[in-house]
């Protein structure tokens, strides 16, 4: 129940302010479609041919998503990823 309103909480922020500065993608339905449109939208916006581009990842030193107080212009911010049978070391 406390992931339950975690997301409806996340999603009412995202309608009636913003999209959030730190995405939770765990709390996301379909994860993979939010990052594609992220790529689709960035592409729009600098006239980048769609089939040419691609997604990467960099990890930040901060893990306190408090610490991010907008955005990226391009991209986002996440958190709520996982590792299974490994730890980070940070």
């Amino acid at each position: 129940m406390l992931h339950f309103l975690r997301r409806l909480k996340q999603y009412q922020d995202w309608i009636e302010k913003d999209e959030p500065a730190v995405m939770w993608i765990s709390g996301l339905h379909i994860p993979g479609s939010y990052l594609t449109a992220l790529v689709q939208t960035t592409c729009r916006r600098r006239k980048w041919p769609l089939d040419k581009s691609t997604q990467y990842t960099v990890v930040t030193k901060s893990i306190n998503p408090a610490d991010f107080k907008k955005k990226p212009e391009d991209g986002c911010y996440i958190t709520g990823l996982y590792l299974e049978g490994a730890g980070w070391d940070l």
